[in-house]
């Protein structure tokens, strides 16, 4: 029998991969040929058109949309989930998949940033301490000591369901003056934390709004007439108190000497920064983090999503 040509070879591997289901070994056994011969006749097989594929269905509308806000912002990725008819139901549903995302990124011996967030304190149900890497570390970005009618810390829980340790900042983010926060930088325990910071590989933040509702307001670390005054300098949102305009231009915090926390240029240099954030109010917060380059991974809904993306 006379020798295949490459031609034939390319259509006889790939109907033996494609109809018949063989594995490369089995083809390159068949054949009398190396495995890496088989994969060079599959990859020509679909580069000359001798095998095409037909999808039968459309891409899901939450990929497309993702992709969509991917681009207009140059983001790592776009995770969306759906909009429930319950606001408090999407908050849960989005922060189901933020766990899910967070979990995607954390790798062995591992430095996780985290510190307050109104939104993000619904998410620590869903962690899966049992599929975490090892030698996980959480690493506090800002005071975390908050007020009785604030339970939005989030630091220790998520600790203690990916069994890490953490470095903590037990003080609060926002002190009386800047000679209190000068005195407590110098504190060897905090001075030691803070130097962590710049070792961080994930961050994991909610995006803040300015409202007299807002978090920061709930918390008491800003009056309403504070909030006002930002407004009026172009502030839309914030991550970890520090603001920024539409635009994502960095908006000056009128407390900034008074607080603790990491500093902007420090949220800057994480390399994976994920931002989780839904509903109306939080529309052009989104838009301005997304705009600020600081932020390379989005969770939101489908809602929020086109929202953002029409803006």
């Amino acid at each position: 029998m006379a020798e295949n040509t490459q031609d034939e070879l390319i259509v006889i591997a790939a109907w033996l991969y494609y109809v018949e289901h063989m594995t490369h070994e089995e083809i390159a056994e068949q054949l009398h040929m190396s495995r890496v011969s088989i994969t060079r006749l599959l990859q020509r097989a679909r580069a000359e058109g001798v095998v095409q594929f037909t999808i039968t269905r459309p891409l899901p509308k939450q990929y497309r949309l993702g992709n969509r806000i991917k681009e207009k912002y140059n983001l790592s990725s776009v995770t969306i989930a759906k909009t429930m008819s319950d606001p408090n139901e999407t908050i849960k549903e989005v922060c189901r998949y933020a766990a899910f995302e967070m979990m995607k990124h954390l790798t062995p011996n591992c430095r996780l940033g985290v510190a307050f967030s109104s939104t993000l304190s619904n998410m620590i149900e869903f962690l899966d301490g049992k599929s975490a890497p090892s030698n996980i570390v959480i690493q506090e970005l800002a005071g975390t000591y908050l007020s009785p009618n604030a339970p939005y810390g989030i630091s220790w829980r998520i600790a203690e369901k990916l069994n890490a340790k953490i470095i903590s900042l037990p003080v609060p983010v926002v002190v009386q003056s800047e000679t209190v926060r000068n005195a407590m930088m110098e504190e060897p325990s905090i001075k030691e934390a803070f130097q962590g910071i710049s070792n961080v590989d994930v961050c994991i933040v909610g995006l803040g709004y300015i409202g007299p509702d807002s978090t920061l307001v709930r918390t008491g670390h800003f009056t309403p007439e504070m909030m006002n005054e930002l407004k009026r300098k172009g502030a839309v949102g914030d991550i970890l108190l520090h603001f920024y305009d539409r635009e994502g231009n960095y908006v000056e915090n009128p407390i900034k000497d008074r607080m603790i926390i990491l500093d902007y240029d420090d949220l800057k240099r994480i390399p994976n920064v994920i931002g989780v954030a839904t509903g109306p109010e939080k529309i052009v917060a989104i838009h301005g983090a997304l705009k600020s380059g600081t932020v390379h991974h989005l969770v939101t809904d489908m809602e929020t999503a086109q929202s953002v993306l029409d803006e």
